[in-house]
């Protein structure tokens, strides 16, 4: 083991807060809620956590004397031996490196900045200025380190380029100046100089003619957004090294601005406006001098996970492994040279689960599976040390059944926030049987929560969840968390009590679960996670001629394939709608097709301004990503392009008017394209005029649709198209030879398009050999009931009939479809695998259900809520959790997303 530093004495003024609080802690804590002496032995079957004894880890882990232990640092270091020392104490076994407590994680990109940092005009009037975010001025990573004194120069963006006429240089002397420049470059200048013309390159060409060191210009406005139409000043970037030794590089605000140019009379905001509108250089030498100081530190560095095991004590059970753990890490020292100690985030979790195993080791228990206790480094600088734990694991991944994080326990209310509640549901169902009906009041589901360790362990589907006390950060002052990443997260804002509740949390859920006989390693837990966090996507459905119809699809309701409840239960993250426009029969229905349409349209739209909290209207693929997890987004899209009645300005003002997608035909051809349903082409694929419409849904951002399409129409599209095109709802013609399915050409093509397939519910479509069988059984049971025979027919019939008839025929065909092969989720997902098989991966097919456009659909897929059936199809078939990403609308996230690039801007 490596050896252990002694544990520093607690400074002073942290003995004073932390005695305050205890104060206060013993006066207002109900005596029933805090430990009586010799509770231990007492309850021996429920441990009792002590938030006094939690408080006093936080207040030594958060005094000065840790600087604010930032991973890479001797501080953090220390803090992570005393951390190690105490779950030694406690009858841990270390879980680290070659036997001991730690596994050191390396940071490779590692850097901080030291003190003094200082900015200060020295002439004609001193004025001195303050570092930090949001402040007067910051360091600029990879600058120089030293002090330097100069005259300031301004000397407009920086660049020397002749060949593109401009010169910021010209006539200006630099030597032992600082010079003062703008972001960004010159909007004259050509592509090879723009590529040329980096920040490293300004910074080098200063420190060349002679400059001391570069301040760039901060002209960002804090807390209010670039207006529209305002040129787009990126601020420049080094990296640890680009700089010159002794080279100071700053980037200061306006106060700083406007104090230089004042002091000598003279106006920043001229040059600048000068420069920005006539497009050539404005240089000046401002006038006045200034010192700065700054001291840059980068390399390679290592910073130690704390890992202590609990070994369980059952032969079968010991093998499986709860981990618990929370980020010891801080932020250290801040560019404005204060200390941020870290208190509530995160050295609680520290505390929580060192008392945690004292309770439990107090109170006599023996868990039968092991349990492993984790103190994470890097957790500030992107969850580094967590990840690194989950690439080298204590206990194999696929033994670990849970992991249990906490960040930011020890102050706001005694609300219990967790994260993955939701997205573990099953699992975590096992964990409230541990709780008392108290703490299960008092737990607050907490969403698509990704900002803290257990997402390390998200991203390899492993079980996770994360605890915090009170309410979600909001940075206002009745924020529960009030000094969230600021110098004043200190023990003294720390309550106790609440540190109790997190300890007494964990001390129930591990008496549960470490012992529990129940199956903690059901894959059915990792699969329905993948499905809910992915982005679950239906290209295709008929649902709002429901809405439209007067069905309330706010409910749960008996018939139908879709409402609100089910794509709950679905996981399902973007519902496209389509407005259907049925073939005309005729010149007068044809003039009445877009009114029609847009009657649907306006029915989306009622459904989503009436159901604000669960559904959300997407316009962009921006939309669709906000929404993720939170609500199901709504894309309008047209089915059958007859619904533009051959005017591209119906199809703009559909545009306008939110739709995204449209189906250029249906079952029979439009006036302009040809479909899969007639007896043969009638144009021979697209007209003039249906190439236009192609062109006009490139340019507009409107994704294309080939579904229904006739053969020489697809590919004709695919031709002409600039952008992926799409089959929102079809399948595979080599498993079942419907003219409405793909070949594999034809499928082939599509991927070499970047476009996808949608694969349908629909039986008759997945296995062509019932659509027969059932189009006979319609025709029969249609002229029983003295209705034409076809299906166009009996959809103008008069209700009270059509429904008489509907009734009749679905019992009689649910009757014989027990004599036909069955088609079920499996069907569904060899349509998938044959897609992936042909196209060669897994980035060309998704699910376009067309649920609500049939009365029949697969076993174990009767609705959108069991989507999930899909998911657990393809995790049994050994697909990867990326591909099923992919499959479960990644791709269609793709596809929507380099539709929107290519459009006209």
């Amino acid at each position: 083991m490596k050896p252990l530093t002694r544990r520093p004495s607690v400074p002073q003024f942290a003995l004073v807060v932390s005695l305050a609080a205890l104060a206060s802690y013993l006066l207002l804590t109900p005596a029933a809620a805090r430990p009586a002496a010799g509770a231990a032995k007492k309850a021996a079957l429920r441990p009792t956590a002590d938030g006094a004894k939690a408080y006093a880890h936080v207040a030594f882990l958060a005094s000065n004397e840790f600087r604010g232990r930032k991973s890479g640092t001797p501080e953090y270091r220390r803090a992570a031996e005393y951390v190690a020392a105490e779950m030694q104490k406690a009858g841990l076994k270390p879980g680290g490196e070659d036997g001991t407590w730690f596994q050191e994680v390396p940071f490779k990109s590692w850097s901080d900045f030291g003190q003094p940092l200082r900015l200060e005009i020295v002439g004609p009037q001193h004025r001195v200025y303050f570092a930090g975010r949001g402040r007067d001025f910051t360091p600029v990573v990879g600058t120089g380190s030293g002090a330097v004194r100069g005259g300031l120069v301004f000397a407009g963006y920086g660049v020397a380029a002749e060949k593109d006429g401009w010169d910021d240089y010209a006539g200006l002397d630099v030597k032992n100046k600082i010079v003062l420049l703008l972001p960004d470059l010159p909007a004259s200048l050509g592509s090879e100089a723009k590529a040329a013309w980096t920040f490293e390159n300004k910074v080098k060409t200063a420190a060349g003619k002679g400059a001391v060191g570069l301040i760039e210009m901060d002209l960002s406005t804090p807390g209010e957004p670039r207006q529209p139409g305002a040129p787009r000043l990126r601020p420049g970037f080094l990296r640890a090294g680009q700089a010159p030794e002794g080279f100071v590089v700053l980037r200061a605000g306006r106060d700083f601005l406007n104090d230089a140019f004042y002091a000598a009379g003279k106006s920043w905001r001229d040059l600048v406006s000068k420069t920005l509108r006539l497009n050539k250089p404005f240089t000046a030498d401002v006038g006045v001098e200034v010192e700065m100081e700054a001291h840059f530190v980068s390399g390679e560095r290592t910073s130690p996970n704390v890992v202590g095991i609990w070994p369980g004590s059952d032969p079968k059970l010991k093998t499986e492994a709860i981990v618990v753990g929370g980020h010891l890490d801080h932020l250290g020292v801040g560019l404005d040279g204060w200390i941020y100690p870290g208190a509530d985030d995160n050295a609680g979790s520290a505390a929580v689960i060192l008392e945690t195993v004292r309770a439990l080791r107090a109170a006599g228990f023996k868990p039968a599976r092991t349990i492993v206790f984790g103190s994470w480094a890097g957790e500030e600088m992107g969850l580094q040390g967590s990840r690194w734990y989950t690439e080298h694991p204590a206990v194999p991944l696929d033994k670990t059944v849970l992991y249990m994080n906490m960040d930011m326990v020890g102050t706001g209310d005694s609300d219990l926030l967790v994260g993955g509640m939701t997205e573990f549901a099953e699992l975590y169902e096992i964990v409230k049987k541990g709780l008392d009906p108290v703490t299960i009041a008092k737990l607050k589901p907490r969403p698509n929560y990704r900002g803290s360790d257990h997402t390390s362990f998200w991203g390899k589907n492993v079980p996770a969840i994360s605890l915090r006390t009170g309410e979600v950060l909001t940075e206002k002052l009745d924020d529960e968390h009030p000094e969230y990443h600021m110098p004043g997260d200190g023990p003294g804002i720390i309550d106790p009590e609440r540190l109790r509740q997190a300890g007494q949390y964990h001390c129930d859920v591990l008496m549960h679960l470490a012992t529990t006989r129940e199956n903690l390693l059901d894959p059915l837990f990792r699969t329905l996670f993948l499905h809910r966090d992915a982005m679950v996507v239906d290209m295709h459905c008929d649902t709002i001629g429901r809405a439209l119809a007067g069905e309330d699809l706010t409910k749960d309701l008996p018939k139908g394939h879709i409402d609100i409840p089910k794509l709950k239960r679905g996981g399902v993250d973007l519902q496209v709608f389509a407005c259907f426009a049925p073939p005309p029969a005729n010149d007068l229905e044809k003039a009445k097709s877009a009114n029609g349409v847009f009657a649907q349209i306006e029915a989306v739209h009622t459904l989503v301004d009436k159901n604000p909290n669960d559904l959300a209207l997407v316009l962009t693929p921006a939309d669709a990503n906000a929404v993720k997890n939170e609500k199901t987004g709504a894309l309008i899209a047209i089915e059958g392009g007859y619904a533009i009645e051959n005017d591209l300005v119906l199809l703009r003002e559909f545009y306008r008017a939110g739709v995204r997608l449209m189906t250029l035909t249906h079952w029979t051809a439009t006036d302009w394209a040809d479909a899969s349903g007639d007896p043969g082409p009638v144009h021979g694929g697209l007209t003039e005029f249906g190439e236009k419409v192609v062109a006009e849904m490139n340019r507009l951002g409107m994704i294309i649709d080939v579904s229904h399409a006739g053969d020489e129409t697809f590919w004709d599209v695919l031709k002409l198209s600039k952008a992926p095109v799409v089959a929102s709802h079809s399948a595979c013609r080599a498993l079942s030879p419907h003219h409405r399915n793909l070949s594999d050409e034809m499928l082939k093509a599509l991927a070499e398009k970047n476009g996808l397939i949608g694969i349908t519910v629909l039986p008759s479509f997945l296995n062509s050999a019932l659509e027969g069988k059932q189009s006979e059984l319609f025709a029969r049971v249609a002229a029983e009931h003295g209705l034409p025979t076809d299906y166009d027919g009996v959809g103008k019939a008069e209700p009270a009939k059509r429904d008489a008839f509907y009734a009749d025929f679905e019992k009689r065909w649910a009757a014989l479809k027990k004599t036909l092969p069955v088609v079920d989720v499996k069907t569904v997902v060899d349509h998938i695998d044959h897609v992936v098989k042909v196209t060669g991966d897994c980035d060309h097919v998704g699910l376009g259900s067309d649920y609500d456009g049939t009365s029949d659909t697969p076993v174990g897929l009767e609705n959108i809520g069991l989507i999930p059936n899909i998911t657990k199809e393809l995790v049994r078939r050994g697909y990867k959790p990326e591909d099923i990403r992919k499959i479960l609308g990644g791709n269609f996230l793709r596809v929507f997303g380099a539709v929107d690039q290519a459009k006209e801007k």
